[in-house]
């Protein structure tokens, strides 16, 4: 039979924990080889086996869902919860007001599933090593950012603000319930992916202050989760009309 690698144990690392309690994870590859339809307990097998009491962690219950929920642009259900739990949690963090989160579409990669949601789940939505990051950023850089957004037609999921988009030109901005004024500097709470250039987002010379926190996303993510239920709640995400087009370009 063709030799092929299997993935002995993807999430051993759940049991291995960041010193703030942050979850991280490595794993081992194993050869497949003929010998595990000859062998009744192949080498592969047996390397499992050995990992069996570590996949626990992965179906930890973090929250319940009343719904299937799916991310699509330029707002979604889920879109608008992840960067509102990392507006949130930032907060929370660092016990100052943020202005602004941003995520990007990219980084979610599957739906939220209805019912239990399990830590595998959140690492089937959230897969990539994205770390929090706390900016504070230039009033006229991050008003240019949203403006390239607009006129690119390439909106990415944002929390405390609030767009009106005529066409590719955008018409209004608010942050906070304020209109954004480019001659004050915004708090920022996104993802190190992103504060590089990932995904196309351009700062130009508007980051004053970068803070990386060492908080994967995924993490940020499931500590919201396990607040919502310790609290007895059940999520039911929603979109609110954050941004709003009109006269939209056809790509």
């Amino acid at each position: 039979m063709k030799r092929a690698l299997i993935l002995a144990a993807f999430a051993i690392a759940l049991c291995a924990c960041h010193p703030k309690g942050y979850s991280q994870y490595s794993w081992e590859y194993h050869e497949l080889t003929d010998a595990y339809d000859r062998d009744c307990e192949s080498q592969v097998d047996v390397a499992i086996a050995k990992y069996d009491s570590l996949m626990a962690p992965l179906q930890e219950i973090v929250c319940y869902s009343k719904d299937v929920y799916s991310k699509y642009s330029p707002e979604s259900p889920l879109s608008n919860y992840s960067v509102d739990a990392v507006r949130s949690f930032a907060e929370k963090y660092t016990g100052e007001q943020i202005d602004i989160a941003m995520l990007n579409f990219g980084g979610i990669r599957t739906d939220l599933p209805k019912g239990a949601v399990r830590v595998y789940d959140v690492f089937s939505i959230f897969p990539f090593n994205n770390y929090l990051t706390i900016l504070d950023v230039d009033g006229r850089e991050m008003e240019a950012l949203l403006h390239r957004m607009a006129r690119k037609n390439k909106l990415e999921p944002l929390s405390g603000v609030r767009m009106k988009i005529d066409g590719d030109r955008l018409v209004e901005c608010t942050v906070g319930g304020s209109k954004l004024d480019y001659r004050r500097n915004y708090r920022v709470a996104t993802i190190d992916f992103l504060v590089t250039g990932g995904d196309g987002i351009d700062w130009g010379d508007g980051i004053i202050m970068r803070r990386d926190t060492g908080i994967l996303l995924r993490d940020v993510i499931m500590s919201e989760m396990r607040e919502a239920m310790a609290a007895g709640k059940t999520l039911d995400l929603t979109t609110d009309g954050r941004v709003v087009i009109t006269n939209p370009i056809k790509k």
